[in-house]
């Protein structure tokens, strides 16, 4: 028997170590890719905003070819703190078979017109909490489930066919909005959402045939409350004639606001004209509110953020109060003639955030906005700003300049 000295050994316990190094076991090749850190994973696609403005117009359109379907569910993840508005919308045709998930009064509500059935029926627990709810819409059989936060709230019988018999093979999908007039709902519904979508799946993705790249400009990064964000430069315009009307006798007229954050300078409301907005202007400047009509000398107050800033119009004067702190800006005969007529004038308009024309830095957020002890409903304004927050604002103001949610 050969014998090997000492450093021969060596060599070759040096040399099995080398290969060893060079052929990992596949046992532990399977545990590295394992213990791969999370932030390497691939990420989630980020939440999407259901709004892009006033109006009907869907941020994102899907079509689906029905003869491939293996799958007839469609499921997400869905936050808001918006009543009212339209989260999805389907159809193979639009006059005969469509169908519509929305929010009204907080509650799921399901709208289909198909050969089978036509109907408008509500359920389940309200969504406009702020919170991420699971959503699933499932058609099995001849029925449609809604599921919510993995609880069935409705089971629709005899209201569907197979998909995949469907007389027009292709399926639209429309989020955040309606693709016929919102006068062709069974139930008049506002379609604008102030909401945001998540980890979402529709249908069968091996029979999506398109999809349209999401119009909305804002995101859903930021946590939010309740309540209503002007961003820099933003405006509504309400007509008088479509908000609470003054008391007769004596005129009165009230306005109260509840401003959360504030922040630049610039116009917070005005009464006028598009010709002459600013008959009666109340201006952000400075942490200080200044009541001024027209071209006249003004007064200031000092702004509490979260307090209600409260206007009173009468037949002379405009009484300016916040808590116990009162300032009264008395209105010169002129001035008051113009400001009554203003409900009688065809173009007589209540301004929310910047002026016609005007470049403002104010941004701002509304707890709430009254009118005759009325809230008003942003979406039911005559025009607004596409990157207004209806029913939402920024958590601070740090984070709330830009348009992003």
């Amino acid at each position: 028997m050969e014998y090997r000295g000492p450093l021969a050994i060596a060599c070759w316990l040096l040399l099995l170590l080398l290969l060893l190094l060079l052929l990992p076991p596949h046992s532990h090749q399977g545990q590295a890719l394992r213990q791969i850190p999370s932030t390497q994973r691939i990420q989630d696609p980020p939440a999407m905003h259901l709004s892009n403005g006033p109006g009907q117009e869907p941020v994102s359109i899907m079509t689906f070819n029905l003869t491939k379907i293996t799958k007839t569910s469609s499921s997400f993840e869905f936050r808001t703190w918006d009543p009212e508005g339209v989260i999805f919308y389907g159809d193979t045709n639009p006059k005969d078979d469509w169908f519509v998930l929305g929010l009204r009064d907080g509650r799921p509500e399901i709208q289909l017109h198909n050969p089978w059935a036509q109907l408008t029926v509500g359920a389940g627990p309200r969504l406009d909490d702020g919170r991420w709810h699971q959503v699933e819409v499932k058609i099995l059989g001849d029925s449609v489930l809604l599921r919510v936060d993995g609880e069935e709230v409705l089971r629709l019988r005899q209201v569907s066919g197979p998909l995949v018999k469907k007389p027009q093979p292709i399926m639209r999908i429309a989020l955040g909005g309606l693709l016929f007039p919102v006068s062709s709902l069974r139930l008049p519904l506002v379609p604008a959402l102030d909401a945001c979508l998540r980890q979402d799946n529709w249908l069968d993705q091996q029979a999506q045939t398109s999809v349209s790249v999401p119009t909305s400009i804002r995101s859903c990064a930021i946590e939010s409350l309740p309540g209503i964000f002007f961003p820099p430069g933003t405006h509504a315009e309400f007509s008088l004639q479509d908000i609470p009307q003054p008391h007769a006798e004596p005129w009165a007229f009230s306005l109260e606001l509840e401003i959360q954050l504030a922040a630049g300078s610039g116009h917070l409301l005005a009464l006028g004209t598009p010709e002459n907005p600013s008959w009666l202007s109340l201006l952000l400047q400075n942490q200080k509110v200044v009541l001024s009509s027209g071209s006249g000398p003004g007064l200031d107050l000092s702004l509490v953020l979260g307090l209600p800033l409260q206007l009173k119009l009468s037949v002379s004067s405009v009484v300016l109060s916040q808590g116990p702190k009162k300032e009264i800006l008395t209105l010169p005969p002129v001035g008051l003639g113009s400001l009554l007529n203003l409900w009688v004038h065809p173009q007589g308009r209540l301004f929310l955030g910047a002026l016609p024309g005007e470049t403002s830095s104010a941004s701002f957020c509304l707890d709430s906005l009254w009118a005759q002890d009325q809230r008003l409903d942003m979406d039911r304004a005559l025009s607004r700003s596409q990157d207004i927050w209806t029913h939402s604002c920024p958590q601070s103001s740090g984070n709330g300049t830009g348009t992003t949610h």
